[in-house]
């Protein structure tokens, strides 16, 4: 029994980091081989299709996907999409335990995209997320939702293009506002998605996967070295967490603008956008967006607004972002309170060109989500809002670009509201999948 005062030696940082690297050291003995030879056997087998096909340039995975042509020139396709996880919790924010050993699938995705037309596109896909997850996984850095079997939509959509500069999108998507709340999961160059992912959804639309049903209009009109991204919608929100009891009604307003300098993030409008630019692209893309409900049950003002860059040169990819979420909270009475949260994004990537067009890839990611400074435990009760920040430091190895990705990262960050149990820290090795 240690003396009053001290504490235990399974208390002590220095027993505390020894347990961890016993851990990682018998992590490493089973599960790193096994993760080396997938990848080697995945390598081997793409390196082998390239050698035999007719083209210099290797097949990729859009090729493999099963597309169906339609006699009017368009086209349907079945896609298929897995984000495979091994994590290793390492230490828990708000939970004092051992560490542990998880396998899950983090996200999964299947569904039908294509052309009904050659000016039509839509896109149906259902999403389950968290199979097999385990309560206790680190890897949203608190104990939290276990093992999940619902399968639901995730993004439902039809946009019509009347022109380059004038692109109709009705159904239910994302928004947007907030740049990495509407960029894809599987287009990161982050293992994770971060924290600028999460809380503006839950701040504009109450859901965490950010979709609501309404109108988007859109365009893209590019010039010699410059060209210029536009976004408007109208949204009707309808969750609890941002209506309260439907009482008073309001639509959701969102705007977004995006400079392109240099080689175009994009070609053709796309609500798909990817991070990295595979050591291709020499380009800046400046955004600013902002959404806006005038008011609701819970609240006369819910703003959010926000400025990114994204810099891919050559081998280097650079993202920064940050969001300013403020509401005007009713309180009993004919009272408001307004709060302002922050968030703070920013990664980086350099990526290594090997043969046959595969990249190995070093990241870094810093995000920092900030509540306003009344509240003195770290959390709007309002918003749901937490201190918290992460770090992840890892690799990628790109077999064939995102579609077909190896990821090893490790991740620190601490959530305040648990204080003094808020750090937390986890290894992943991850395998994903596109097609």
């Amino acid at each position: 029994m240690p003396l009053k005062g001290q504490s235990s030696l399974a208390e002590c940082p220095i027993m505390q980091r020894m347990t961890e690297f016993l851990y990682l050291r018998r992590l490493y003995r089973v599960v790193f081989p096994v993760f080396v030879w997938w990848g080697t056997a995945a390598h081997t087998l793409l390196m082998a299709q390239t050698a035999t096909s007719d083209s210099l340039t290797p097949p990729l995975l859009e090729d493999w996907r099963a597309r169906f042509a339609l006699p009017n020139g368009g086209h349907i396709d079945v896609n298929l999409y897995i984000q495979w996880w091994n994590v290793l919790s390492l230490r828990f924010a708000g939970y004092d335990g051992p560490p542990r050993y998880d396998m899950f699938i983090r996200r999964g995705r299947l569904g039908t995209t294509g052309r009904i037309t050659p000016r039509i596109f839509y896109n149906a896909t259902f999403a389950y997320d968290g199979v097999g997850k385990d309560s206790l996984s680190a890897a949203a850095g608190v104990p939290n939702a276990e093992d999940n079997t619902t399968f639901f939509p995730r993004d439902v959509f039809i946009t019509y293009s009347v022109h380059p500069l004038l692109n109709i999108t009705t159904g239910y998507f994302r928004p947007r506002a907030g740049k990495e709340s509407f960029y894809s999961s599987s287009f990161v160059i982050s293992q994770e998605k971060s924290w600028a992912s999460f809380q503006p959804r839950f701040h504009l639309v109450g859901r965490g996967i950010g979709r609501e049903t309404g109108v988007n209009v859109g365009g893209l009109q590019l010039w010699r070295g410059i060209g210029l991204l536009y976004d408007v919608g109208v949204f009707d929100c309808n969750h609890p967490r941002v209506m309260g009891d439907n009482s008073i009604w309001t639509p959701l307003l969102t705007g977004r603008v995006v400079a392109l300098l240099g080689d175009p993030e994009v070609t053709e409008y796309t609500l798909t956008f990817v991070q990295s630019g595979y050591g291709q692209r020499k380009g800046l893309s400046i955004g600013a967006n902002a959404g806006y409900q005038s008011r609701t049950q819970l609240f006369r003002d819910n703003t959010l607004v926000g400025i990114d860059a994204q810099l891919n040169y050559g081998p280097l990819d650079v993202l920064f972002e940050y969001n300013w979420m403020y509401r005007k909270n009713a309180l009993d009475g004919a009272d408001f309170l307004p709060t302002t949260d922050r968030m703070l994004t920013f990664k980086a990537g350099w990526n290594f060109l090997l043969s046959g067009q595969t990249i190995l890839q070093a990241v870094f990611m810093y995000s920092d989500e900030r509540v306003d400074a009344q509240f003195a435990d770290r959390q709007n009760p309002f918003t749901g809002s937490d201190s918290q920040h992460v770090i992840d430091i890892g690799v990628n190895y790109l077999l064939r670009r995102d579609r077909l990705k190896l990821g090893l990262h490790y991740f620190s960050g601490g959530k305040d509201v648990f204080a003094p149990l808020a750090p937390y820290r986890y290894v992943n090795a991850s395998v994903q999948l596109m097609m």
